[in-house]
């Protein structure tokens, strides 16, 4: 019997193993191919994570371009940033020779309670050009008021595209600013998390990645966060007129250490990402005139003992104004042996230490009170830690601000001397940072500057000439704003009046003053302000508002109406519905009067 020879036709079958095989290779040269085009267009690989932890509903730039009068192509700072960043401009090609710095941060690197030219970022700019003026320095403030590391990070994804040299980054205040969740950080799959570091290292997922960003409403790293925050920042403290919204969170404060970790982590790998370095500081903060914002009991204290600390506590502020006020520690320590996380406590505990002359006690018991305030908006010695180890792990030249300021007041303790607030240092001590940060960078080889002190002694005094009262006037109505906002209403008061004197002839500045007097309890002084202001403004729409509502109170109905009608008339839309409404209630009233009689 003849067997039949195979037709020309028939195909070949291969197992289901070679078919794999095959289909894998072909999918890896396709791979391969299409990465070795990418690399040849000059296309890199975006070496960097994205954050898992939280999104952004909006991504706005920070700096748009925009063509000058002289026809230079810039990029400034977007009109719609001002409220949070400097306005700073840029080239948009960076001029040959030129190095480029970004000083990035909070409010702090913003220079806040100044502005630009005082903050340390201006000040570096100034010194850079006198000392060093064979080279093109760039200095750009990318400081924003209110931002935490999570933002700053998000914010170099912009800026590593515009030819960066150097980042220097002073943040870490902000951390726990804002109300954020990580419930579903830890459910994360590894497939997700595998997928979203693979662009780190593939040119074709990062175009993917990119094309995806923007055609879709957000990006791959985007899909994992637990919340998708406002594209400004949006804080507890906005929303509840000081720290009343904040309590003792253990589990979320592990949480944000970890979160803030990692934002260390990206900000080196993107900075390195386009051959840039990176610079930390360690924040400083001031913790002998700064009381805790809020203090809170141990968990489990039961009524009796609370009772009892209170007593004990109690007796023992009583006593811390003496001369020797050794009773009143011994008080402060029964107390804490009931309860020892009640921040001003500790706070309470320095102050007697420091008057007797303890003061390495006192150090520590001032730091345990910064360290145990339940709204923690300076930070922590955990948060510190955090800096410095980042530092250290990545081989990032650090500059720890904290004990370079302690080596230079008495007794190591920070306080009034060298700072306006709680975190907010005075123009020394913006300008003795950038002379830290120039030091650093001749250190690292960046820079050989000339050291000659005639030179930064006439830097030193053309800004310093600059500074009239004017000007300190607006800096102290700017702390005062921020201490109101943080509930410190005593001291936002102090420094309303202070702001008053120097500038009795702005209108902002004395509605400042007059909130500041009406918050605490001043209502008679409030309402001087307030007239001061719409006597110097006549559109002065939140004046008006305030000053209706003081005299509102106070039965005055016509003079009310008057104030609440030009709130209406001239206040922005934002606060319209709220102006009618105070009117209306005010013609209400009064029709109710005139009912009654």
């Amino acid at each position: 019997m003849s067997v039949p020879s195979p037709s020309s036709g028939s195909a070949v079958h291969l197992s289901p193993g070679k078919r794999i095989g095959f289909s894998a290779l072909a999918v890896t040269l396709i791979f391969l191919l299409a990465e070795g085009v990418l690399a040849l267009l000059g296309f890199s690989p975006e070496r960097y994570e994205s954050d898992p932890y939280v999104g952004f509903s909006a991504n706005a730039p920070l700096f748009v371009e925009e063509k000058l009068a002289d026809g230079t192509l810039s990029r400034v700072t977007a009109r719609n940033k001002r409220d949070f960043f400097n306005a700073q401009q840029f080239a948009v090609k960076k001029p040959h020779g030129t190095y480029r710095i970004f000083c990035m941060g909070g409010s702090t690197a913003y220079g806040h309670p100044y502005a630009d030219s005082t903050s340390f970022s201006g000040w570096l700019r100034r010194y850079l050009k006198t000392t060093a003026p064979d080279r093109s320095w760039e200095v750009i403030n990318a400081g924003g008021i209110s931002y935490a590391s999570y933002r700053e990070a998000r914010l170099m994804e912009e800026l590593i595209h515009y030819q960066p040299d150097l980042f220097v980054i002073y943040g870490s205040h902000n951390e726990f600013l804002e109300r954020r969740l990580y419930d579903r950080v830890s459910k994360q799959s590894r497939t997700i998390g595998l997928l979203a570091g693979l662009y780190r290292v593939s040119r074709l997922a990062t175009l993917i990645k990119n094309t995806a960003s923007r055609v879709g409403p957000s990006r791959l790293a985007d899909a994992t966060p637990t919340q998708a925050l406002q594209d400004d920042p949006d804080t507890e403290l906005a929303k509840t007129l000081g720290p009343t919204s904040y309590s003792r969170n253990e589990p979320l404060r592990d949480q944000i250490l970890n979160h803030y970790r990692f934002s260390l982590q990206r900000m080196v790998e993107m900075a390195r990402s386009v051959g840039a370095r990176i610079v930390f500081i360690v924040p400083a903060s001031n913790i002998r005139e700064s009381s805790p914002f809020k203090s809170q009991h141990r968990d489990g204290l039961s009524d009796s003992e609370t009772k009892r600390w209170h007593e004990l506590y109690d007796l023992a502020k009583k006593d811390l104004g003496s001369s020797s006020p050794t009773n009143s520690l011994a008080l402060l320590d029964q107390a804490a042996a009931l309860d020892d996380r009640y921040s001003q406590l500790h706070f309470a505990r320095g102050r007697g230490l420091e008057k007797l002359g303890r003061y390495a006690e006192a150090k520590t018991a001032y730091e345990r009170a910064r360290d145990e305030d339940v709204c923690p908006l300076r930070a922590t010695s955990e948060v510190m830690s955090v800096v410095r180890r980042a530092a250290e792990e990545n081989h990032v030249p650090l500059i720890d601000f904290e004990l370079f300021l302690e080596a230079k007041v008495d007794h190591g303790i920070l306080g009034a001397n060298l700072f306006l607030d709680h975190v907010h240092t005075n123009i020394e001590g913006y300008r003795l940072l950038a002379l830290e940060i120039l030091k650093l960078m001749e250190r690292e080889g960046l820079v050989r500057p000339n050291w000659d002190q005639a030179a930064i002694d006439r830097v030193t005094a053309e800004v310093s000439d600059r500074m009239d009262a004017r000007v300190h006037g607006l800096a102290l109505m700017n702390i005062c704003k921020t201490l109101g906002w943080a509930g410190k209403r005593e001291e936002a008061y102090r420094a309303g009046k202070q702001a008053a004197k120097f500038n009795p002839d702005q209108a902002d500045v004395q509605y400042e003053a007059g909130l500041a007097s009406f918050l605490s309890g001043r209502t008679d002084e409030a309402v001087e302000h307030y007239q001061r202001a719409v006597a110097i403004k006549a559109t002065h729409a939140l004046a008006h508002c305030n000053l209706g509502g003081i005299l509102l109170d106070r039965g005055q109905l016509e003079e009310s109406i008057t104030h609440y009608r030009l709130a209406v008339q001239h206040g922005r839309p934002k606060d319209a519905a709220r102006d009618q409404q105070n009117l209306t209630d005010a013609l209400r009233k009064l029709a109710e009067r005139g009912a009654a009689k």
